[in-house]
């Protein structure tokens, strides 16, 4: 407890002076525009664009390591290294570029970058302990050396390290870590990577695809990919757009170490559902992502779910009761954040929330691998110094723990991927493990974590009746109007826009959610209409004419319904029909029609009767179809001869002579 609190404390320090150098910062640049001379000696950041975040020690205490910077030829660096870490704060302090308020332990001569090509050199480093060994000769034919003052000849941890390069007047600064071996590890850190398929993955769909070209370049480092079904739905209703993602996709899922997990959008307000009746919807939230995953991939997907924030007791109880047994939640959905705690890496269950066994990520790394602010070279070298840390948190805990990061893929480009992957596959302090692995029942409550964490109870999200009736009557339609449809992207796509209605937050936004949703699935229906131009039955045993208009571009079974007192349907007032094409015509057999003229309800629905897709009402007219029509014509037909035949009669002869 005393370790927490003062972790706590260490933090608010630093929020603190991160306060005071943002405005020292503003001042900063005020004074360079009003005095250019200022510019001039101001100190920026350099881009320290990669380096190796691990470093092993000889037995004679040697170690070596290589750095890529953005510096002109004629710029100089210098690099100093200081004691190192012992708490988050510090640690979090130097990835922020705070750097570290100590002395350093020892800084390289200066070394001249005349190696750089197009601005960018790499050079190499030398640590040592007692004596430097022989010189390795690296950029500008010098060897950069760093002394390291270990206690006791063990120099294992994880250690800051300050850039400084010089060019001209100028001089910047870049921030880094390094961690150190000496002696052997006992228990490296389990890590889970989840990248998790989020819609902004195909606002680039090039550069995540990229990102997913470079995890199938590893195979067989464990890797999670979390399938959101925003995203699926998308690729899957336009497979032609987005072919490239599709296959990048499925390569990175070919990795005998990488599979996918559900993983909901964070907005879904699972309680909700399981509090108004809804709990199948809680399933099929959780189930539309692996369905539409296997549909786009091929590829099956496994527990648990990963779940975006905030999450309540009574949303992780509504999933275990809809049969969820593994779930991720975010760090900061937990009362107290493991990562303020030296508590950390087992599983745990929630109270209120049943069987669940839950894992949280590691805020604080998870904000780091997806911080986009940071070069992705030294992101990866951050992210797995970082691990080492955690590591030495607990050198010698008996159970490995485990530390989840879960990321967008659209935060970690290809290179930090290859370089934070590449990195891990040969880390002693850490080594990436499969997510399901890490819910092994007998890890809850090891290495003295609790056994039940807290989660904080977050905003209760009030339903309306009218927004349990309008997502009722929404379902029902969009249910019936899927039977019909033999498309596969559209029908994932309505399940979509059910889904999508299903949010926390406040009636009314739920609501506009819920009518918007509604009104998409009214503009489909208005694809189909009904011919209503006006029917003429030429008698007796003839067929009714019924021409049914679709502009849906794709194939829809529906049934027409006839209704009418004037006729009678030998086979049926019902015909099933298949709408392919823009007009299909249909030719229904009709018996016995009962007067001149009557008005026909012509009715389109799904199969099952339950939503009308069109309906017309049609004027049908009936030429010659009953005995009654032909003694009428027969008789009238005499009498207009009789009276020719009189009115010839009584013509006078002759007159035209007189």
């Amino acid at each position: 407890m005393a370790v927490a609190t003062t972790v706590a404390c260490r933090g608010m320090s630093h929020r603190f002076s991160t306060w005071w150098r943002a405005l020292g910062v503003v001042l900063l640049s005020l004074a360079t525009v009003t005095w250019p001379s200022a510019a001039r000696a101001t100190t920026s950041t350099v881009t320290l664009l990669a380096q190796s975040a691990v470093t092993s020690l000889t037995s004679s205490g040697v170690g070596q390591f290589t750095a890529t910077v953005a510096a002109p030829r004629s710029a100089r660096v210098s690099v100093s290294i200081y004691p190192a870490l012992v708490t988050r704060s510090e640690l979090e302090s130097v990835i922020s570029g705070g750097g570290d308020p100590v002395a350093p332990w020892s800084t390289s001569a200066p070394l001249a970058l005349g190696c750089a090509r197009r601005g960018v050199a790499s050079f190499a480093l030398t640590l040592y302990e007692r004596a430097a060994g022989p010189a390795r000769l690296t950029c500008g034919h010098v060897a950069p050396r760093l002394k390291l003052r270990c206690l006791a000849a063990r120099c294992d941890g994880v250690f800051p390290l300050r850039y400084l390069v010089t060019t001209g007047a100028a001089t910047t600064t870049a921030w880094s870590l390094v961690a150190i071996q000496s002696s052997p590890v006992r228990t490296p850190v389990r890590v889970a990577l989840v990248e998790t398929l989020t819609p902004r993955s195909l606002k680039h769909p090039r550069r995540s695809a990229a990102a997913l070209r470079a995890i199938a370049h590893f195979p067989h480092s464990p890797v999670t990919l979390g399938a959101n079904y925003e995203t699926l739905a998308r690729v899957l209703v336009n497979p032609t757009f987005d072919r490239p993602w599709v296959r990048a996709l499925v390569g990175a899922l070919t990795g005998s170490a990488h599979h996918a997990v559900s993983a909901p959008p964070s907005a879904v307000d699972f309680a909700g559902l399981a509090q108004n009746g809804l709990t199948t919807q809680v399933a099929q939230q959780v189930n539309l992502g692996t369905d539409l995953l296997a549909r786009v991939s091929g590829h099956a997907s496994q527990s648990p779910v990963v779940l975006g924030g905030p999450q309540s007791p009574r949303a992780l109880a509504a999933l275990a009761a809809s049969g969820v047994s593994d779930a991720v939640v975010p760090e900061s959905d937990l009362s107290v954040a493991p990562s303020n705690t030296l508590l950390w890496g087992a599983p745990f269950h929630v109270p209120g929330a049943g069987a669940l066994t839950v894992l949280s990520t590691d805020g604080p790394l998870s904000t780091l691998v997806s911080d986009q602010a940071i070069s992705p070279g030294l992101r990866a070298t951050l992210a797995v110094a970082t691990l080492a840390f955690l590591h030495f948190e607990e050198p010698n805990a008996p159970t490995s723990r485990s530390v989840v990061v879960d990321v967008a893929l659209s935060a970690t480009p290809p290179s930090f991927l290859y370089d934070f992957l590449g990195a891990l596959a040969h880390d002693p302090f850490s080594q990436l493990t499969s997510l399901p692995a890490l819910f092994d029942p007998s890890l809850i409550a090891t290495d003295g974590a609790p056994r039940e964490r807290a989660v904080s109870s977050a905003a209760h999200s009030a339903w309306s009746r009218r927004n349990v009736a309008t997502l009722l009557t929404l379902i029902g339609q969009a249910n019936s109007f899927a039977q019909g449809v033999q498309s596969t992207p559209e029908r994932s796509a309505l399940r979509v826009a059910v889904a999508q209605s299903e949010v926390r937050g406040s009636a009314t936004t739920r609501q506009s959610a819920l009518d918007a949703a509604t009104a998409a699935l009214a503009a489909q229906l208005r694809a189909f209409s009904i011919n209503s131009s006006a029917i003429t039955l030429a008698g007796q045993g003839s067929s009714l004419p019924i021409t049914v208009l679709s502009s849906a571009p794709y194939r829809v079974d529906a049934v027409v319904h006839l209704t009418t007192p004037g006729l009678s349907f030998p086979k049926g007032s019902t015909v099933p029909v298949t709408l392919s094409s823009p007009t299909q015509s249909l030719r229904v057999a009709v018996s016995s029609p009962q007067g001149s003229s009557f008005t026909l309800q012509v009715t389109l629905t799904t199969p099952n009767g339950d939503l009308v897709l069109a309906r017309s009402a049609l004027q049908v007219r009936v030429a010659g179809t009953s005995v009654v029509g032909y003694l009428i014509t027969l008789v009238s037909l005499a009498v207009l001869a009789v009276w020719w035949w009189r009115t010839n009669r009584r013509r006078p002869r002759g007159r035209h002579a007189r």
